[in-house]
């Protein structure tokens, strides 16, 4: 006798409540299905939730269920829809939505489900059933519970309606809460711009006609907890600074934008070489939260403020709908946090900004992982990750170079309206104020001067020690690797184990010994440099000899130069090399300088033997001038005018801050500098004139 496999009721609880444990997970699989059968809009309607006898119901405008696709889909457990490549009959919908095991764990929610589902094809019928789990319960296997199909006469339009009774548990706000959140952020809320056009599809059904998607709307209901509802319809879109966009087209061409907050596009450009990711359209809204930004607009910073911390993050939509968990909460995906931490000039992060990835996906080359959580990582997720990541370093660039050319401006501003403040003092003195009065006049004006002047000597200190703290700063961490144990430990170390060593391997041992003590040697000139620089004595303005700072300098950094075998040129003038300025800044142009060449010796797949840098000091008549130059193989992969602006490096381990510095500095002593990106030397070389002492005194 032919016998069947049969399942213990138990079999319900371990394939739904244990596999999918969450209330909100549950009914999103409901409100999923509901998107795959072609609805328009679903309503999730939660009453009395503390009690423990609550009430769920799920309705839908969709296609509908006939009594065949009951019995063959429905309410046939673990057959999931999702393996399929088939579009939606209606609206050509990639189906999303689990079918099988979620959309059982939701039915577990209540002690009772109520199916009432009507087919578009059969209009006036409606089909219902009824699962009563208590039955279930008790019984011995699960075939042993008949369920009863009843076809009625109706006059409602399509859909499905859903009502889990008897709820078993209490439904706290925090579900709901999340509840709230994922349906807000379930079918791409986001404003419509730039969406990725899917392909052309034909399909040939006699029952049902392809029209435009006109889109899906989820809407929840809740007495309980009316505050929670507005958060599925709250948008502060319009109040974002800018916006970064990357389209990527079908052939792996990249489009970068940076549009302002009234839609304009500021900034564009295209992505070097070609991405292998299927075409998608990423957005990022920045916001700007402070006060001044916020004066003149509807919303205010606290309420966009508590907005992003519930939706903020970067989320993807697969063929419009979202895929968990990315931007949900402590998903940083493409890195928004450390990019900022690395680099925070001009960087949003996941508190401060909100974006989507639009992703068409009907050739299935981004496969979803088996508890449906996120993407499989593979080539084509990661050069989507690669695509977003350079768009978002290319917008901080362009912002950063923007606001350094602000600032430039500003300041070249500011030094005119004192050159004509000044003429125009001049000129009302020599009008209004007697030839006998002129000198006590001046006296006073000069005492005047001199006193509103200690403030401002006060902020240039601390400039240059903020200039200092960042050239020690960004040489500690280039060299941070080779800083280990104190260094009398390594003396002592040795001078020990010198005495344990047999007499007859002492020639043997010593050569070891004394590369340890060359080692120690570098270690201390790398401990040196920084708390050279930070001296305050460096600090301290007034005449300084250009020629020996560097020459103090090349004789300190020698054991680096020695460690990274390239070999150090110093050709310094007997002419006058005398300046008005600080050690502090001199150290740190030559220092930046140095480490730049240091950094382009170790460019991948560049190869030079004979590392060489020049450092070299002269006088033109005019200016003192300092010149370093390399072999490194010149600038390549920047625009020259670029290099000055914060944050902009070939290096994937640089600050990008370096040159800034040197700017700033030079700026600091009155002098220019100037940039050849390749000479006869073999690579790039800077030339900085300052002005000498004798020429400020005239």
């Amino acid at each position: 006798m032919a016998e069947h496999l049969r399942f213990s009721p138990d079999i319900l609880a371990r394939l739904g409540e244990e596999l999918v444990p969450d209330v909100d997970q549950g009914i999103l699989e409901l409100v999923k299905n509901a998107y795959d059968a072609d609805a328009t809009e679903c309503t999730i309607a939660l009453t009395d939730l503390a009690s423990g006898q609550g009430l769920i119901v799920v309705r839908d405008t969709g296609v509908g269920m006939t009594q065949e696709t009951l019995r063959q889909g429905w309410l046939v457990l673990g057959r999931s829809g999702k393996k399929t490549k088939e579009t939606t009959l209606r609206y050509g919908r990639v189906p999303v939505g689990d079918k099988g095991l979620g959309r059982l764990a939701a039915l577990r929610l209540g002690r009772r489900v109520t199916l009432k589902t009507r087919p578009i094809g059969e209009p006036g019928k409606q089909y219902e059933l009824t699962l009563d789990w208590d039955q279930f319960d008790t019984a011995d296997v699960i075939e042993d519970v008949a369920i009863d199909v009843r076809a009625i006469e109706t006059t409602e339009p399509a859909g499905t309606d859903i009502f889990i009774e008897a709820i078993k548990s209490p439904i706290t706000r925090t579900t709901v809460n999340k509840l709230a959140r994922n349906l807000l952020l379930l079918a791409d809320p986001f404003p419509n711009e730039g969406g990725v056009a899917g392909p052309v599809l034909t399909v040939d059904s006699p029952r049902a006609e392809r029209v435009a998607d006109p889109g899906f709307k989820p809407e929840l209901l809740t007495e309980d907890y009316a505050d929670l509802q507005n958060k599925v319809s709250q948008s502060y879109f319009a109040d974002a600074e800018y916006r970064i966009q990357a389209v990527l087209d079908d052939v792996g061409r990249a489009e970068f934008r940076i549009i302002d907050w009234k839609g304009e596009t500021l900034h564009q450009t295209f992505g070097e070489g070609n991405y292998g990711a299927p075409p998608f359209v990423f957005d990022l809204w920045v916001f700007i939260l402070n006060g001044g930004t916020f004066s003149n607009r509807s919303a205010t910073v606290s309420e966009v403020r508590d907005w992003l911390q519930h939706v903020g993050g970067v989320h993807v939509y697969e063929d419009a709908i979202r895929v968990p968990p990315y931007g949900g909460p402590g998903d940083d995906w493409l890195g928004l946090n450390l990019r900022r931490v690395r680099s925070p000039e001009m960087r949003p992060s996941t508190n401060t900004s909100i974006g989507r990835v639009r992703v068409s996906n009907l050739d299935r080359r981004l496969a979803q992982k088996t508890d449906r959580i996120g993407y499989i990582e593979s080539q084509s997720f990661q050069e989507m990750q690669r695509c977003c990541g350079d768009a978002l370093d290319w917008a901080a660039r362009v912002r950063i170079k923007e606001r350094d050319q602000k600032q430039q401006a500003e300041k070249q501003a500011n030094q005119q309206k004192t050159e004509r403040a000044s003429t125009r003092l001049e000129a009302v003195l020599t009008k209004t104020v007697p030839l006998t009065d002129r000198k006590q006049v001046e006296d006073a004006i000069q005492q005047y001067v001199k006193e509103s002047g200690q403030e401002a000597k006060s902020l240039r200190d601390e400039l240059q020690l903020y200039r200092s703290l960042a050239t020690a700063g960004m040489t500690s961490a280039v060299f941070s690797h080779e800083i280990g144990r104190p260094l009398s430990l390594i003396d002592d170390g040795l001078k020990a184990l010198r005495k344990l060593i047999p007499a007859d391997k002492q020639a043997n041992a010593d050569k070891r010994i004394d590369r340890i003590a060359e080692a120690k040697v570098r270690l201390n000139s790398f401990v040196s440099i920084p708390l050279n620089l930070l001296a305050k004595r460096k600090r301290r303005s007034g005449r300084v000899t250009v020629n020996r700072v560097v020459t103090d300098l090349v004789t300190l950094i020698e054991p680096i130069m020695s460690y990274y075998n390239v070999g150090l040129d110093l050709d310094l003038t007997d002419h006058y090399t005398d300046i008005n300025g600080s050690e502090a800044l001199i150290d740190g142009i030559c220092l930046n300088f140095i480490m730049n060449s240091i950094s382009a010796f170790h460019r991948e797949g560049y190869v030079q033997a004979d590392r060489r840098i020049r450092v070299a000091t002269g006088y033109d008549g005019s200016s003192v001038l300092l010149t370093v130059a390399d072999n490194g193989g010149g600038i390549d992969g920047l625009d020259i005018e670029d290099i000055w602006a914060p944050g902009v490096t070939t290096d994937p381990e640089g600050t990008g801050f370096g040159l800034t510095i040197v700017r700033d500095s030079v700026t600091d002593l009155g002098g220019s500098v100037r940039v050849e990106p390749i000479t006869d030397f073999g690579g790039a070389e800077f030339v900085v004139s300052l002005p000498p002492m004798r020429q400020l005194f005239g």
